[in-house]
């Protein structure tokens, strides 16, 4: 592969090389890898890419460039999250890697991106989500609910996902309606040089999306109608679909991946109430199942421009998203579950309103279950009998 040394400008300071890095695969397609290149005061003067064939570096450095300084420096140095809660059990040396789960047949890679589960790791997912559910409906007085995949593009837009992460966005399409797109298609699929032109030829947006997430859903179904002022709460699982460019890595981070949310409706201080109260049982669930972990304040990673940027900043002198985070493997750390606060954002844009006709606050609580799941057998190894009850 073609490498090339890309110099920054301005340089990334050291408490941002993170922001950037999570960004980079983003920027240009054609960058296959990187390292960055660190100053002696920690600074990012430079990024090493290693592209998949010939590229003009200077176009893949004004893309990197305009990273750095649309989305990357106007957050400011990120401080260390402060925690919010600290789990009783103390994080420890992962019982199991990933690869454990590859040779004992629990899991099979079916794709970029995605991965499919068997015998206990199927088992626990169910178990998991059956768990929070349960808190949900009967904790919270939560209504079930069974949501499509697909989300129409007009909502996405009307929520403002466009806005804010493009980069995630993965869409629906359909051959055209027409006899001669249909006359000879495999033969002519197969004899195809670039199958993916071949198709993109082909095709059409058809108005949907893949979900990016599952509280959307629920912004559309009340859309136009009014919630009490103490408070609607909903729940649902679904399929989730992120495009995770290269950034991709066994469960930890999927395109495709499981999601149970609690989404809530009502008065600013219901909704506050509610997130907290969620928080506290949620956290009592991690205790119960003796998993190590912490909550900290957090912000969503927006990719689109500096006010977006700000926005980040905002959420987390606001502390409007917390994050639970637990360890895997090699010390790392993963966020499982988000905690959330939108104010009437969502309101405005739906027209969901509380008895008074002001817009309703909004908050959703969102627990991705391969993660959490993938975090109790680094805990607990994947013999069931080693379990805590779940």
């Amino acid at each position: 592969m073609p490498e090339y040394s890309i110099t920054l400008s301005p340089e990334v300071p050291p408490g941002m090389a993170e922001e950037f890095a999570k960004r980079v695969y983003y920027a240009a397609s054609e960058i296959h890898g990187f390292t960055l290149v660190h100053g002696r005061g920690g600074e990012v003067r430079e990024i090493e890419i290693s592209t998949a064939g010939e590229v003009d570096p200077s176009e893949i450095g004004r893309k990197l460039n305009l990273v750095v300084r649309r989305d990357v420096l106007p957050q400011g140095a990120v401080e260390d999250s402060p925690a919010v809660w600290q789990s009783m059990a103390m994080p420890r040396a992962s019982r199991i890697g990933f690869a454990d789960l590859e040779d004992n047949g629990l899991v099979t890679r079916m794709g970029d991106g995605a991965y499919a589960a068997t015998g206990v790791l199927a088992r626990l997912l169910y178990q998991l989500d059956h768990r929070v559910r349960t808190m949900a409906v009967e904790g919270f007085g939560a209504v079930d609910n069974c949501y499509p995949a697909l989300i129409p593009t007009s909502v996405l837009h009307r929520a403002g996902y466009f806005d804010s992460f493009p980069q995630f966005l993965m869409t629906a399409g359909r051959f055209r309606s027409d006899a001669d797109v249909y006359q000879g298609f495999a033969t002519e699929f197969e004899a195809a040089e670039d199958r993916t032109a071949f198709l993109d030829g082909r095709t059409e947006h058809i108005g949907y999306c893949l979900s990016p997430t599952v509280c959307y859903h629920s912004y559309h179904q009340l859309a136009g109608r009014q919630v009490p002022d103490a408070g609607a709460v909903l729940t649902a699982t679904g399929k989730i679909f992120r495009f995770e460019s290269r950034y991709h890595r066994t469960l930890e981070r999927l395109w495709d991946f499981t999601m149970r949310e609690i989404v809530f409706f009502g008065s600013r201080k219901a909704v506050t109430d509610l997130r907290q109260n969620v928080v506290t049982a949620v956290c009592a669930l991690v205790d119960d199942l003796r998993l190590a972990g912490h909550v900290e304040v957090a912000n969503d990673p927006f990719f689109t421009n500096g006010a977006d940027a700000k926005r980040a900043m905002v959420q987390r002198a606001l502390r409007m998203k917390y994050e639970l985070q637990m360890p895997v493997v090699d010390g790392r750390t993963i966020s499982v579950g988000s905690f959330n606060l939108h104010g009437t954002k969502f309101g405005e844009a739906f027209d969901i309103t509380t008895p008074g006709g002001a817009p309703a606050y909004s908050g959703c609580v969102g627990i991705g279950l391969e993660r959490i799941a993938y975090a109790f057998l680094c805990r607990h190894g994947i013999d069931p009998s080693d379990w805590p009850e779940i």
